[in-house]
């Protein structure tokens, strides 16, 4: 178990110096900087707690005011999504949740007993009848 545990790690330590893991960081890095950016997650923030508060009141709830943040949560979120930075580390992280996949389906296809150098999760995962409900290819 322990050698297992040392491989896992050090596994993890590779992947971390992986060009999709650095590209994450980067474009982390990236958001954290824009202020722009930084002041829209705030305000998203901002108007999720004042929906939030409102909603608490139960019966007494202001629909209108709900409608209305409701509005205003969507337009900062689209924005937020739009802008170059966050599209940008969306992108990344899509990437390297692909090459995680991948190696996990490699991992889970090893534990199932197949073949350590030559299975390849997607082939095998992947069939015909089409993706419904598949989380793998991205």
């Amino acid at each position: 178990m322990q050698n297992i545990e040392q491989l896992a790690r050090e596994l993890g330590a590779a992947l971390q110096l992986s060009p999709e893991y650095v590209r994450v960081v980067a474009a982390k890095d990236q958001n954290e900087a824009d202020e722009a950016l930084q002041a829209n997650m705030q305000a998203l923030g901002h108007v999720r707690m004042q929906y939030q508060q409102e909603a608490m009141k139960g019966a007494d709830a202001d629909e209108a005011l709900m409608s209305e943040y409701q509005i205003k949560f969507q337009s900062i979120y689209d924005e937020i999504m739009a802008n170059s930075n966050m599209e940008e580390y969306q992108a990344a992280t899509k990437e390297l949740d692909v090459l995680v996949q991948y190696v996990t389906g490699i991992i889970t296809g090893c534990a199932q007993g197949e073949d350590a150098a030559s299975y390849e999760p997607k082939a095998a995962g992947c069939g015909g009848g089409g993706c419904g409900g598949c989380n793998g290819c991205g």
